[in-house]
């Protein structure tokens, strides 16, 4: 016989499966019609209105899987493991945001678990007055998001490698930003913010934001339970991604190994790929998340999530050149070398971002 799903069920989730999710309760196996109805009943499987459709019918709705079947019933809501607490398992987001569809776990679990770890992160650090666990919590956000949104996912290929290419990324920058955190001993930025409580507040936010737009597509890509094979532009994507990878993790090295040097104390660095742009490590970034992008649109589920996945790339770009990359740099690099020949003819010679491939001409 059917099983009556004993969780509240939102007016949309029973839009989106299709009927009552009492149907097929107390009535014999194969009809959920009465034995005095002329019509013969439909088939029933056991599984609430919600999922009985599967997959092809609602791919933004549902899993179509059997995670999804086992979360409707009696059993399957009082046994959930460790891992599904944690969001790690494939019902974690139904702790976080129970019932919901699959898209809407998706980006509202990764916003739950993302500003939850800020604030968390913030209370520690205003407590302690300090901000070494700052960049640690944002690396923590990207990854815990992607992983979490993936792990109650189709786990689909496309779902599998999205959530790669964010959780790499994170790993390294991540170790990068930290050691070199314990290494210089802090971060200048947050000298005079970090014994303002309120005001230290504020930062941490909007690294919650900026984890969460930027890991936009990852959601986006994990909310979808049916998509396509992975196909030509996927492939392209990826190469777009691992070229900027390279590239950045190259120029963080270079200039780590630049500043570890005594010989280079009070110098700017115009050697490597700093020689052909003053920002590679910024330039690798942004190709990094237009790679992302990229395996978003290919899956062509629709205009607006395609659109939605473009706001990653043009969100760090506008971060990185506008705000608080690029134009701080700079300004720290006018006020120090600014009035050297040397630094002068440097920044008139080499492109500020995009890196320059034909040597310039010698005047």
């Amino acid at each position: 016989v059917g099983v009556l799903d004993t969780r509240m069920h939102p007016p949309f989730a029973l839009l989106s499966g299709g009927g009552s999710p009492f149907g097929g309760f107390g009535r014999p196996r194969g009809s959920d019609k009465g034995p005095g109805d002329r019509k013969p009943g439909r088939r029933v499987d056991g599984r609430s209105s919600l999922n009985r459709h599967g997959r092809n019918q609602n791919p933004l709705g549902t899993r179509g899987d059997a995670r999804a079947t086992s979360s409707t019933t009696p059993s399957g809501a009082n046994d959930r493991s460790l891992l599904d607490i944690l969001g790690l398992g494939p019902r974690g987001m139904d702790v976080i945001i129970p019932g919901a569809p699959l898209m809407a776990q998706s980006l509202g679990g990764a916003a739950v678990i993302d500003f939850g770890i800020q604030l968390v992160g913030w209370a520690f650090a205003a407590a302690l007055k300090t901000e070494k666990f700052y960049d640690l919590c944002g690396s923590l956000a990207f990854a815990s998001t992607a992983a979490m949104t993936y792990a109650s996912s189709a786990r689909l290929p496309r779902q599998g490698l999205i959530t790669g290419l964010v959780c790499t990324w994170t790993a390294r920058l991540g170790m990068f930003l930290v050691r070199r955190v314990f290494r210089d001993g802090g971060d200048s930025r947050f000298d005079e913010v970090k014994n303002q409580p309120g005001t230290f507040l504020v930062y941490w936010m909007l690294q919650g934001a900026w984890v969460w737009v930027t890991a936009l597509p990852c959601f986006l890509v994990n909310g979808v339970a049916s998509q396509s094979a992975l196909h030509w532009g996927d492939y392209v994507s990826m190469a777009l991604w691992i070229v900027g990878f390279i590239t950045e993790s190259t120029a963080d090295f270079q200039k780590s190994a630049f500043k570890s040097d005594p010989k280079n104390k009070g110098r700017f660095i115009d050697t490597g790929l700093w020689s052909v742009s003053r920002h590679p490590n910024y330039f690798g970034e942004i190709l990094m998340w237009c790679g992302v992008a990229g395996v978003a649109v290919s899956m062509n589920a629709s205009p607006g999530i395609s659109v939605a996945s473009c706001a990653s790339p043009l969100f760090v770009t506008f971060l990185l050149t506008q705000m608080s990359g690029i134009p701080i740099l700079e300004k720290m690099a006018d006020e120090r070398w600014g009035n050297e020949t040397a630094y002068q003819e440097y920044k008139r010679n080499t492109p500020c971002l995009i890196p320059r491939l034909i040597p310039p001409k010698k005047q």
